[in-house]
């Protein structure tokens, strides 16, 4: 990559305002001319043998009536033709992509099980993992309809090969042209496997180089023919270390259908499948109500550890005053953990809303724009007053429904269905607001418990300060009158002349006895008053 330059030189359809692709290519000293914008599917099969490669944003090619709107179906079939094991070591199967940039800068692909100081992951991952590090024995591919049900295989080319359970024994790759409604879950894609299915989708290279960076943030992008949404769920594993960790979980929203991408194990595709194996026979399942099980899965799943916390938070509240001594060792322990457990709480569930808000003001411009395109023809018909247009206009309609019965949705269904899931992912949005108020009103509780157990410590040291002074101070007193007292009985200790010593009786020693008794009782009767003893 040294002796190789890069530059972008925009190309622009004259008066037609386009979307553009960066397509990145090598360039050769000798270039001078932008290589022709391709224009069928079967020019991808070619592959690029121009050497004058250059960096170039060709715009969109229009889409043909023929070309499917979410596969690249001459694509497809050449990749499920391609036997080999390297795709790479194929010419043939070199394809140049329509819709991606080529992905060699943004992913290494050179490398088989490359180390992360080489490939591009994102700075900000919480839990990065390498996806050459996973078992490629399991089953990482599913491919799933709510009519065929699931079909896993641990190869994308055999799982597009696999027969599915219908009468024609058609291949899962039949069905993604066929059908609608389908979900393929992929795990721990590689970077050549992500190739082939950003190709066979058409997906952009930045969404495919979120996905293989593994980009942490949570977002919903509005690409020309899918919706990309990021939406983080949690290491569910109680007994793993890394238990509560974000994990990072991306959905490709088609038209069609659509593919989820995940580098670690998590419950919520299974339990979205479940979900509609239930209810199948009452709903009618669609890209977009898949996406919205997704999203309400992965939202529902923290409703256990919220209730677990508030019943932590709860405990700790009302046991931070009450315990004392050695039961206090352990509380502070327990307010860390807590505390820890809301902040992983709040960054998972703070980006959520925001996500969930974009996905509802989508849903309603497109119903609008629907309801506007619907309204648009119908005036249009009446202001011909024409019965060729009413009879046109009876024509579509009448094919309309026929294609809906297809599996198609017709023009009114679709407003319906977007309706719908809008008032479901409120829903959604409901829950995480109302979660977010909870574990923020969690926090303040466990801070108020904080500061009360360090006043309770604090109050405690005092205490255990002030009967400290207390014991000295009686010391000190008792001090004050056992010093006279040895001074006199030093003196009369001594070998010297005292009062009395010529004496033969002993008044002088009882009249100086009975003084230091006087001296001991006043002496404590000052102390009684003085607050001493």
């Amino acid at each position: 990559m040294e002796d190789e330059r890069f530059h972008a030189r925009p190309f622009l359809a004259p008066s037609v305002i386009q979307d553009y692709v960066l397509q990145m290519e090598p360039v050769d000293s000798t270039a001078s001319t932008p290589p022709p914008v391709p224009t069928t599917s079967s020019d991808t099969t070619k592959g690029r043998k121009n050497s004058a490669d250059v960096e170039v944003c060709y715009p969109y090619p229009t889409q043909r009536p023929d070309q499917h709107s979410t596969l690249e179906t001459e694509v497809l079939k050449s990749y499920i033709q391609n036997t080999k094991d390297d795709e790479n070591s194929d010419p043939e199967y070199k394809l140049e992509r329509q819709l991606t940039a080529k992905l060699d800068d943004l992913l290494d692909s050179g490398q088989k099980a490359p180390s992360f100081a080489s490939r591009r992951y994102s700075f900000y991952g919480d839990n990065v993992r390498d996806p050459y590090e996973v078992n490629k024995n399991i089953d990482r591919y599913t491919f799933y309809s709510a009519e065929l049900g699931s079909l896993k295989h641990r190869s994308f080319r055999q799982l597009l090969l696999m027969k599915a359970p219908t009468d024609d024994q058609e291949t899962v790759a039949d069905l993604l042209i066929e059908t609608t409604s389908w979900w393929i879950d992929v795990f721990a894609p590689s970077n050549e496997e992500m190739r082939a299915i950003s190709k066979i989708f058409r997906i952009h290279p930045l969404t495919t180089e979120d996905i293989q960076a593994q980009e942490s943030r949570e977002k919903c992008e509005i690409f020309q023919n899918y919706m990309f949404i990021s939406f983080r769920s949690f290491n569910h594993d109680f007994n793993s270390p890394e238990y509560l960790e974000a994990v990072n979980f991306y959905i490709v929203i088609f038209k069609d259908g659509v593919l989820t991408f995940r580098f670690q194990d998590l419950p919520h595709p299974h339990n979205v499948r479940r979900r509609i194996h239930q209810l199948k026979d009452f709903i009618h399942v669609t890209p977009e109500w898949i996406n919205y099980a997704l999203i309400d899965n992965i939202t529902d799943s923290f409703a256990p550890l919220i209730q677990h916390t508030e019943l932590e938070v709860d405990s700790i509240d009302d046991l931070v005053l009450v315990l004392n001594g050695s039961e206090q060792n352990d509380m502070l322990r327990r307010i860390g953990s807590c505390r820890k457990t809301v902040m992983q709480l709040l960054r998972l569930l703070g980006p959520k809303a925001d996500v969930v808000r974009s996905l509802i003001k989508r849903y309603e411009d497109k119903a609008k724009e629907i309801g506007y395109n619907t309204m648009r023809l119908r005036e249009s018909a009446a202001t011909n007053g024409s019965t060729t247009a009413l009879g046109t206009t009876a024509n579509n309609t009448t094919s309309t429904a026929a294609t809906a019965g297809d599996g198609a949705i017709p023009e009114q269904d679709e407003v319906k269905v977007h309706h719908e899931v809008t008032l479901y992912l409120g829903d959604i949005q409901d829950h995480i607001l109302t979660m977010l108020q909870n574990v923020n009103h969690y926090d303040l509780i466990l801070g108020r418990a904080h500061r009360n157990y360090l006043g309770q410590i604090s109050i405690e040291l005092s205490q255990a300060g002030n009967t400290t002074n207390e014991v000295i101070n009686r010391l000190t007193f008792f001090a004050t009158v056992i010093v006279p007292l040895n001074l006199v009985g030093g003196l009369f200790g001594m070998n010297v002349h005292v009062p009395g010593q010529n004496n033969e009786d002993l008044v002088w020693f009882f009249w100086i006895v009975l003084g230091m008794l006087l001296y001991v009782v006043a002496m404590v009767a000052i102390g009684k008053r003085t607050g001493f003893l």
